[in-house]
């Protein structure tokens, strides 16, 4: 019978694999199943939660405290799975989709000057194009949230989202 030596090495190995086991299971970027349902208050630090409200499907344009400038982000949401609505921005239509777009809170954002701030807009990247079906149509946009600080051509984004999907707001 062979015997069987339980090294420093050998319990390490144990114990990450435990801890990545955990990770995986409980972490809401791994978890299978449902996306977690954002709005866009949910990107807003607490501090500017109550003095800032963009809610989807109101088409009547910028909401009255876009003279808000906030950049700060939520960075506990960080590589969480989401599902988020909104409006897409299209930055490199190709005539067969968008690869690369803007997600806003609400039709003419990016249009209307100032944009809203940093923390009011997702720069999004899907690997299959998506070709929208008209120009200001509402969406659902499914993946993996990041934060992100970047200035584009249009305006500076504070989160990023690796898309899985994106579907037709209902």
């Amino acid at each position: 019978m062979k015997h069987f030596a339980f090294s420093r090495r050998t319990a390490l190995r144990v114990a990450a694999a435990s801890a990545m086991t955990f990770l995986i299971n409980r972490h809401p970027a791994f978890a299978a199943g449902e996306p977690r349902d954002l709005l866009w208050e949910d990107l807003l630090p607490e501090i500017d939660r109550a003095s800032q409200s963009t809610s989807l499907p109101d088409n009547s344009g910028p909401p009255p405290e876009q003279s808000i400038v906030g950049k700060d982000v939520v960075h506990e949401l960080a590589g969480t799975r989401i599902r988020i609505p909104g409006y897409i921005i299209p930055l490199d239509y190709n005539g067969e989709g968008v690869k690369e777009l803007i997600l806003v809170p609400y039709v003419g954002a990016c249009i209307h000057v100032p944009p809203p701030p940093p923390n009011q807009l997702i720069l999004v990247r899907i690997a299959q194009s998506y070709n929208p079906r008209e120009m200001f149509e509402p969406v659902y946009v499914t993946g993996i949230l990041g934060i992100l600080e970047e200035e584009t051509d249009l305006a500076e984004v504070g989160y990023s989202l690796e898309a899985e999907a994106i579907t037709p707001y209902e």
